[in-house]
């Protein structure tokens, strides 16, 4: 006697490859959300390291200012020739902390035979730094963020 139709152990199985294959589309997709998380992100470190490189060369003798008041633990208190600096520099920094998480910015100037050097770096990741997992620095892979350096002279 011949069976015509499909039987109860067949659909299961059919089943089962649907949802195999359903479950690799869906860690797919996840896996495409977070790289577009993580280039958001980098573009928006890239912007912002833009922005704060046209603050110090629309005012390139004051560049130095620039790195003393984001290296002030606590900030420093806006006062004297340098305000406008001062708060345009913790404008920024205000920016960095509201666009990208968990992050750490620094702005370096050097002089080397009377060239400034400016070095502008933005780090972060999603996971909060702890004391037994810190915020890598760049050239380290962080699970999740990443990093911006950019120089250039004056």
């Amino acid at each position: 006697m011949r069976q015509v139709g499909v039987s109860l152990i067949e659909s299961l199985v059919a089943l089962l490859l649907i949802s195999i294959a359903l479950l690799g589309v869906a860690g797919l997709q996840l896996s495409s959300l977070q790289d577009a998380r993580d280039t958001r992100w980098r573009v928006e470190a890239i912007s912002l390291a833009n922005g704060m490189l046209e603050l110090i060369r629309a005012d390139s003798d004051q560049a130095k200012e620039f790195a003393t008041v984001l290296a002030a633990s606590p900030p420093a208190t806006c006062s004297g020739d340098t305000v406008e600096i001062c708060r345009s520099a913790q404008e920024w920094q205000a920016d960095v902390t509201k666009t990208l998480p968990n992050a750490l910015a620094s702005v370096a100037v050097t002089t080397v035979d009377d060239i400034d050097r400016v070095t502008i770096s933005l780090r972060w990741r999603q996971q909060p730094p702890t004391d037994d997992n810190p915020l890598p620095g760049c050239g380290s892979d962080a699970l999740s963020g990443g990093c911006v350096v950019l120089e250039t002279h004056l």
